[in-house]
């Protein structure tokens, strides 16, 4: 087990004042202990299968591709990824999770494969939207495009 790892899960057993949401790999992720007061919202790339996340009451997965896809210039690679990108739906569903979760649930997990782009988007437009705790200093690379649409579905959403 990784010191990244372990601090993370000494946090999930942690009392908190507000919400925490980290940004995990899918590794990571798969290694947490299944507590009754996380959540966890799973991001997968298209092409792999979902992440072992069994147990967790509270649990979203989302399939979607690691491309800035509303940015100015994409490359070629980022153009045949564009079709599986992060859609205005799964931005939809990831705020009407988080906010549909029950008092109890002290914190949330959001992976991807990496834990530095998608997950990272998520985390920090929680915490943007809602005041929930991050690690700033792990969201540096948080993928633009997901961050945007985030943004843009939380200022029509409504809880359902």
């Amino acid at each position: 087990m990784t010191s990244r790892l372990k601090a993370v899960i000494d946090e999930l057993y942690r009392p908190a004042q507000r919400r925490k949401v980290f940004a995990l790999s899918r590794a990571e992720a798969e290694s947490l202990p299944r507590l009754p007061t996380t959540a966890v919202i799973s991001i997968t790339a298209p092409e792999r299968p979902p992440a072992n996340l069994d147990g967790f009451e509270h649990l979203l997965r989302l399939s979607f591709a690691d491309v800035d896809h509303l940015g100015i210039e994409l490359s070629a690679r980022a153009r045949e990824k564009v079709s599986k990108a992060f859609t205005v739906d799964q931005a939809e569903q990831v705020l009407s999770f988080v906010t549909g979760l029950p008092p109890g649930i002290l914190s949330i997990v959001a992976h991807c494969e990496g834990g530095y782009s998608r997950s990272c988007a998520v985390a920090y437009v929680l915490n943007e939207l809602y005041g929930y705790t991050v690690e700033f200093e792990r969201l540096q690379n948080a993928n633009p495009s997901v961050v945007k649409m985030l943004r843009k579905a939380a200022a029509t959403h409504t809880k359902r």
